[in-house]
């Protein structure tokens, strides 16, 4: 009986959909789920979410909910982290405090100053996950789904915990848009990507012996018609000659190219904040749809989703080999970008473990807009593992847009303004 543990289990959607994933595979029915968060009243929501699935479906799997972060980990054998550090609370700030200075972030989650702070706040909670799996389960699978993903997979290994893969969703979840789009069949598609969390490129996109990536760059002018923000998405194609596979919001802000100022914010019509206040929305509104689910007042929906995490786990505890995209160190994977880099390539999961695939070279125009966001991961990690201030303004003065839009004694006021606000996280620091 695997034992599954969800570290920011107060997520209650997100618990809901991997717990009806684990359970619709028969071999991990048994499973020993244990929820584990900070928050009283969140985890308890997810406890009775849960625990209605099971009811539900009559399963013999065992429960458990819990505070203490320690008891979570005892015998685990798959961690799966969910967590944001400071909440919603902090998510505004990021992105307020660098709004006054002019670099106007759309998310906030990723690069730059606003998922610098994020790895600022997360790193310590990492860092104890690894101290106490270290002490109680050395041999856990640690499966990441917080942002920064790139930056906490990079701590997580620093730290002493190589059996981690960070999960995300972009890459199986833009292509069956890239379907619809084109009147294709998703399921007849061929793709391969590559690259880091969130600036990853589809490589291939084919049905049968076609190349779609003729009939996508003919569809642009209707598709932007339809959807205008995905102007940034068919520029990156036009200029750099492949589609990005995160959205068109996460996109604008990872180069210098779409936020010089609020008139090319407006022109590409990517919103300031838009993160935020749609992440906000969706809490609330799937907060209320949970609730309704444990009144019994709105059925659950049992369909699998296309989240890796359980398939990952069922691969790993079955004789059923799965393909997936993971973040992980390169090591070579991608032979065009440093070696200690946390790529996004295909993987293998099996009964003896997860093994990444080599993508080799990438075309070098995708290797040089990934390579100031790797440096600038690499420079957070080590600011925040020796709480060194001068490592994350260095690591920020690296960010393509920050550096667009602020002189660097601007960039060091803004920075200095982020760790006030941040000063509950950073107080021994340096």
């Amino acid at each position: 009986m695997a034992k599954i543990v969800f570290v920011g289990a107060g997520s209650s959607k997100f618990v809901r959909e991997v717990v009806v994933d684990l359970v619709s595979f028969p071999e991990l029915r048994r499973s020993h789920i244990c929820l584990m968060d900070i928050d009283q009243e969140r985890l308890e929501r997810s406890e009775k979410i849960v625990r209605k699935i099971i009811g539900d479906l009559k399963i013999d799997a065992r429960l458990e909910a819990t505070t203490d972060q320690r008891r979570a980990l005892d015998g685990a054998n798959y961690v799966l982290i969910t967590i944001m550090v400071g909440g919603f609370k902090h998510y505004k700030s990021d992105v307020a405090i660098p709004e006054k200075y002019g670099v106007t972030q759309a998310v906030s989650d990723t690069s730059g100053p606003g998922g610098v702070f994020r790895i600022v706040r997360t790193s310590p909670v990492l860092e104890k996950i690894v101290r106490d799996l270290r002490e109680l389960s050395p041999q856990a699978w640690i499966l990441n789904y917080a942002n920064p993903m790139s930056m906490n997979c990079w701590t997580l290994d620093l730290c002493g915990h190589p059996r981690t893969v960070g999960l995300c969703h972009s890459i199986q979840g833009m292509y069956p848009q890239i379907a619809q789009w084109l009147n294709v069949p998703a399921a007849e598609i061929k793709y391969a990507a590559a690259g880091i969390n969130h600036v990853n490129f589809y490589l291939k996109l084919e049905h049968g012996k076609e190349n779609l990536y003729p009939r996508l760059a003919a569809a642009a002018e209707r598709i932007i018609r339809e959807y205008p923000a995905e102007r940034v998405r068919f520029e990156l194609l036009e200029y750099l000659g492949y589609y990005p596979a995160e959205g068109p919001y996460h996109q604008s802000e990872y180069y210098s190219w779409f936020r010089k100022n609020q008139a090319a914010a407006d022109h590409y019509a990517v919103e300031t904040y838009w993160g935020y206040k749609v992440d906000w929305e969706y809490y609330r509104h799937k907060t209320a749809q949970i609730e309704r689910q444990i009144a019994g007042a709105e059925p659950i929906q049992y369909d699998r989703s296309l989240e890796y995490g359980a398939r990952i786990i069922h691969a790993m505890e079955s004789d059923e080999a799965e393909i997936f995209y993971g973040n992980v160190r390169n090591r070579g994977l991608i032979e065009n970008l440093p070696a200690e880099a946390i790529v996004e390539v295909p993987c293998v999961a099996d009964r003896n473990g997860i093994f990444p695939c080599r993508m080799g070279r990438i075309p070098t125009q995708l290797a040089a807009v990934m390579s100031p966001h790797i440096h600038l991961h690499e420079l957070a990690v080590q600011g925040v593992l020796r709480k060194d201030r001068r490592m994350i303004l260095q690591a920020i003065q690296t960010d393509p847009l920050t550096g667009t839009v602020l002189a660097l004694p601007k960039i060091r006021e803004m920075v200095n303004e982020l760790f006030e606000e941040n000063a509950l996280y950073t107080r021994d620091w340096r």
